[in-house]
C-alpha cells in the first residue's frame, strides 16, 4: 500500500485528542502501513494545541497545522489537505466517531478497487435521532438536486488521489466543504466507491453542527445547483 496521509481537523478536543491520535497511529502500525497524520489546530481555545504539539514531537509521522483563528470546518479540512504530502490523502472528524479499523477499510477498498476516490458511508449510527434525520432530509436533497444514487455526502473518512485534489480548487470554509467536495468530484465524472463505516456515539467532547449549519447547509445546496445550471447555459 502506498504512503498515505489523514487529515484531521480539531477544534477544542482536549479531553479525546491524545486518544483518538494514538488509537489511530496504533492500529495503522499494527497493520504495517506507512502514513503522515495531519492535525489541524483549529482555533482551539482550549488545551487541544498543547497536547497535538507534544505528540507531535515524539512523533515525526504527526504533522501540525496551527489555524490561530476559527474560520470554520471547512477551512481547517482545506488547510490539512493542502500541508499533506502524500500520493494518497483523506479526511476524517477529529472526534473519534469512526473506528481506527473502519479508517483502514476505506482505505483498502480505495486501493483494490483502484478507483479515484473511495468514501465511508455511517451506519449503527450513535449521534442521536435529530442528526439522523437532519442527515437523511439534506441526502434526499442532494440526490434530488444533483440526480445522483451516492449516499452519505457528509460519511467519513474520504480517500482521493492527491492529484485529484490539487484540481478541487475548494472554497468552503464553513460545514458545506463536505458536499463541495462531493459535487465537484461527480461534476468531474469521478464515481466514488462507497463502504459501510460505524460512527459511534461521542465519549466526550462537544458537537459544533446546530441547526442554523443544517438550514445553512441546504441553502447551499440550492445555491450550488442554480450556479452549475447556470454555467451550462
Amino acid at each position: 500500500m502506498q504512503k498515505f496521509s489523514l487529515v484531521m481537523p480539531m477544534y477544542n478536543e482536549e479531553a479525546i485528542a491524545e486518544k483518538v491520535i494514538t488509537d489511530i497511529m496504533t492500529s495503522f502500525d499494527q497493520k504495517g502501513l506507512d502514513f503522515e497524520i495531519v492535525i489541524v489546530e483549529n482555533g482551539c481555545k482550549d488545551r487541544t494545541r498543547e497536547i497535538v504539539e507534544k505528540l507531535a514531537h515524539a512523533d515525526s509521522r504527526i504533522k501540525t497545522v496551527d489555524i490561530a483563528v476559527n474560520q470554520g470546518y471547512g477551512w481547517g479540512v482545506i488547510n490539512g489537505l493542502n500541508a499533506a504530502t502524500s500520493p494518497i490523502i483523506g479526511f476524517i472528524d477529529g472526534d473519534g466517531q469512526v473506528p481506527a479499523d473502519d479508517i483502514i477499510r476505506v482505505l483498502k477498498c480505495f486501493e483494490n478497487s483502484n478507483t479515484d476516490f473511495c468514501k465511508g458511508i455511517r451506519y449503527n449510527r450513535g449521534d442521536g435521532w435529530k442528526r439522523i434525520l437532519a442527515s437523511f432530509g439534506y441526502n434526499g436533497i442532494f440526490k434530488i438536486l444533483f440526480l445522483t444514487t451516492t449516499r452519505d455526502i457528509n460519511g467519513k473518512p474520504k480517500f482521493f488521489k492527491k492529484e485529484i485534489y490539487d484540481t478541487l480548487d475548494l472554497k468552503s470554509k464553513d460545514w458545506f466543504a463536505d458536499a463541495e467536495i462531493m459535487i465537484k468530484l461527480l461534476h468531474k465524472g469521478y464515481k466514488p466507491q462507497e463502504i459501510n463505516v460505524h460512527f459511534d456515539e461521542r465519549k466526550k467532547g462537544k458537537s459544533n453542527v446546530s441547526l442554523k449549519i443544517i438550514s445553512e447547509f441546504v441553502k447551499n445546496l440550492i445555491k450550488w445547483r442554480l450556479a452549475l445550471w447556470t454555467k451550462k447555459k
